[in-house]
């Protein structure tokens, strides 16, 4: 599982609250994965949990890129960073379009996989390359 540690921080308050927020989330989908290991039906919980990735990313990314935005940050950087984003929503709206039920531990397994290996990617990888710019 992935918590939050000082190696995820940026600097940026308010950027580093988002992320945290986004740990959190992931956290509660590593919850119900341990849920559907043990039998209980969690096909409401990972559509609601779903819905909130979506929202609150969005959020968080129109968040960041009017940053980078304010900041100046280098357009073809900027571009490369926006398509990041674009593709994780659409990730997860894919997942949104999976029949979940058909194997909800799978499905659910999956991703937590996905969320944990894209988070941990973009922060600090992706993420901390505007660090300098703030």
């Amino acid at each position: 599982m992935i918590k939050w540690d000082d190696k995820y921080v940026l600097g940026i308050d308010e950027i580093d609250k988002q992320h945290q927020h986004l740990f959190e989330v992931t956290a509660k989908v590593a919850e119900l994965t341990e849920d559907i290991g043990q039998g209980i039906d969690c096909y409401d919980e990972f559509m609601e949990i779903l819905k909130e990735l979506v929202d609150y990313t969005l959020y968080h990314f129109n968040f960041e890129e009017q940053f980078m935005t304010s900041k100046g940050y280098d357009e073809d950087a900027y571009q490369i960073h926006q398509f990041e984003h674009k593709l994780f929503v659409k990730k997860l709206k894919k997942l949104s379009e999976i029949d979940f039920d058909e194997d909800q531990y799978e499905n659910m397994n999956n991703m937590l996989t996905f969320l944990v290996d894209w988070i941990v990617h973009h922060i600090l990888v992706v993420d901390a390359k505007y660090v300098n710019i703030a």
